[in-house]
């Protein structure tokens, strides 16, 4: 049976804890970490975040859910700052990979509020980007398939697949479910989302130079 969407988050939450706080990594220009430093705090306007305008719809969802789990944005107009969980089997931060496409970046390690971030799986979260099903089993998968299929443009039974396959999504904070063959639980890429980056959440500054590549 699956759990909740709130139940589902507050699990992994209290999973990651330590000491009431989530470690993660976040990447971004220096000149923010400077700015950080300035300021003391930081959201992320929607202006200024990389999400790109393609998947804006799955970017909302992300918004909505977490607000339904009470974490709300301290304001309107935000988008969340991401994290890296864990970006791999044994290897938390972030790879060389990931910092590519900024000009002059810098990897901050953080430990945030459990209470404050939201936990998801990367891989599924391709899922929710590009608008696919999270079926939960072959035969579940084929049954929406066929009602994709019959359904008129705009019909009710339309409109009910779309709420069907929103309802799907949830699985992205299951991080121990097996859909989709996402492989093991050690083995997957887990992000994180939270709406306001303090200085005091930063526990060290990590160099592109000494991030290791992806294997």
């Amino acid at each position: 049976m699956h759990l909740s969407l709130t139940s589902a988050i507050q699990k992994w939450q209290m999973e990651f804890s330590k000491n009431g706080r989530v470690m993660c990594w976040t990447v971004m220009e220096r000149s923010t970490w400077q700015l950080l430093k300035a300021e003391g705090k930081l959201t992320c306007p929607i202006g200024d975040a990389c999400d790109d305008p393609i998947f804006q719809d799955a970017y909302a969802w992300m918004k909505n859910s977490m607000a339904s789990a009470g974490i709300v944005a301290p304001t309107h107009g935000l988008s969340p700052w991401w994290c890296w969980i864990t970006r791999g089997q044994n290897h938390p931060e972030p790879f060389i990979e990931d910092v590519e496409g900024l000009r002059d970046p810098v990897v901050l390690q953080l430990a945030v509020p459990s209470e404050q971030v939201v936990l998801s799986c990367f891989d599924l979260w391709h899922f929710v980007l590009n608008k696919w099903y999270v079926w939960s089993s072959e035969l579940d998968e084929q049954d929406f398939d066929r009602a994709k299929e019959n359904a008129g443009e705009g019909s009710d039974a339309a409109v009910q697949l779309q709420q069907r396959m929103q309802h799907s999504w949830s699985a992205v904070f299951e991080l121990d479910q097996t859909v989709v063959d996402m492989g093991p639980f050690e083995t997957k890429s887990i992000q994180g989302c939270f709406w306001t980056l303090r200085l005091e959440y930063v526990t060290a500054v990590i160099e592109p130079i000494a991030l290791t590549s992806y294997p």
